[in-house]
This record gives structure tokens, sequence and C-alpha cells, in this order.
């Protein structure tokens, strides 16, 4: 949570969290990976909403599906 939480605060959305992507390091520190779909929190044109149906199908946000603003 504290990951996530520092990402947002630095304005990333990751937008494809899902076990594969949270790994740990030999102190068995878990830390989050693969930012290739990451995307400014506030959306890419500034409205706060970002609109791309991307990332793993079944870890998706409802409102992807929908294919709402999320």
């Amino acid at each position: 949570m504290n990951g996530l939480d520092h990402c947002h605060r630095k304005g990333v959305a990751h937008r494809d969290l899902k076990p594969e992507n949270l790994l740990l390091d030999e102190n068995y520190k878990l830390k989050i990976a693969d930012f290739g779909f990451a995307a400014p929190v506030e959306g890419k044109d500034g409205g706060g909403y970002l609109h791309t149906g991307l990332g793993t199908l079944n870890y998706m946000a409802p409102e992807i599906h929908a294919k709402q603003p999320y």
C-alpha cells in the first residue's frame, strides 16, 4: 500500500497491478514492477480520468469493462 500511495502522490497510476507485477527482493521487501501501462493520475488530457481499455482482462476495473472513464 505504501508503494501505491507513493506512486499516486507522484501522480502515477500503474494500471496493470496484479500478482505477477509484485516482486520480493532479497530481504522479502515487496516491490511493484512493470510500469509499461502507467499513466498520469489526472488523465492524459488533464481531465481527471483515463479512457484507454488496457491491462490484464481479469484484473481490470469494472469501469474499463463498461467502457466508462476511470
